[in-house]
């Protein structure tokens, strides 16, 4: 069932500015996305532990520990320091211990746990684009496993990058050094990169975690969305927790792990607003193309 705030926009159908805010935001507080948004932080905080054990045992399964090491520290730098810094040292510890066994028993329940963040998500865009759910549990579970799985060889696969780029660029200063001269470093390209991976990683959340496939230009609009507000929200959160935390003088010793799940929780409401945006979008168009349609028919 589609549901619409002000169906307001331009003589042509195309929905203003303000008229796509109040629509979006309508369905964001008409699909319950406050309290699922709570549900999504959690979970998603509650996998990131095991996430990272399963990431450790995978690069120690192909012989290299470092591999895990390098994408979260590429991670940690370009994150809000404030937001991360509670974290670093327990993220650490796990880091610094070898693991190798990808068919124990705890890395099945690692697996396990790290999917709860993904299926939260899946639940959060079903809603935004009011789709409902129809395959299979069983299909469901096999996707959050690949899905983790996926993400964990994606990061790993980045990781060589990370160690690779440095020697590449070491051997152009040494052997060529004028065209040197022409190239970035990689502490250029780190923002950049860190801004490109968040963006395939909500494209692919909305590609593939709904239960109706949609095409690119489709989420495009909500996913660029999320991105900006994102990166805006980083900047402001992080001069919010120097300037004026409030955070440990209410959570006390436990002020870092309420600040990432808050923001956490901002960022699960944002993503599925990208849902909302695109819905909204979607069901402008498809009252055009009946309205023309309509017109059509008169003549």
């Amino acid at each position: 069932m589609t549901r619409t705030g002000r169906n307001d926009g331009d003589e042509n159908g195309n929905p203003t500015i303000g008229a796509l805010v109040r629509e979006s935001f309508y369905r964001l507080f008409a699909d319950e996305a406050i309290p699922l948004a709570g549900n999504i932080a959690f979970r998603t905080l509650f996998s990131v532990f095991p996430f990272l054990i399963f990431l450790t045992a995978l690069a120690g399964f192909f012989g290299n520990d470092d591999l895990a090491s390098g994408v979260v520290t590429f991670l940690l730098g370009v994150a809000p320091a404030e937001l991360v810094k509670p974290l670093v040292p327990e993220i650490r510890s796990i880091l610094t211990v070898p693991r190798t066994g990808l068919l124990s028993l705890s890395a099945l329940i690692t697996i396990w746990s790290a999917m709860g963040g993904v299926d939260s998500v899946r639940v959060g865009l079903n809603r935004a684009y009011d789709i409902r759910e129809t395959r299979s549990t069983w299909w469901l579970y096999v996707q959050n496993v690949l899905f983790v799985i996926g993400s964990a060889f994606f990061l790993l696969a980045f990781a060589l990058l990370i160690v690779f780029a440095p020697v590449v660029l070491q051997l152009i200063e040494t052997h060529a050094p004028a065209v040197r001269g022409h190239l970035v470093t990689f502490e250029q390209l780190r923002f950049p990169i860190a801004i490109l991976l968040l963006t395939a990683g909500v494209l692919l959340c909305h590609r593939v975690l709904p239960a109706k496939r949609l095409n690119v230009l489709e989420v495009l609009p909500g996913v660029v969305l999320t991105v900006v507000v994102w990166v805006g929200m980083s900047s402001a959160f992080s001069v919010y927790l120097v300037n004026f935390n409030t955070f440990a003088s209410t959570y006390a010793s436990l002020s870092g792990l309420f600040a990432a799940m808050f923001f956490l929780y901002l960022s699960a409401l944002v993503l599925i607003l990208g849902g909302e945006v695109n819905r909204v979008l979607e069901v402008r168009r498809m009252l055009r193309v009946a309205r023309y349609r309509d017109r059509d028919d008169e003549v």
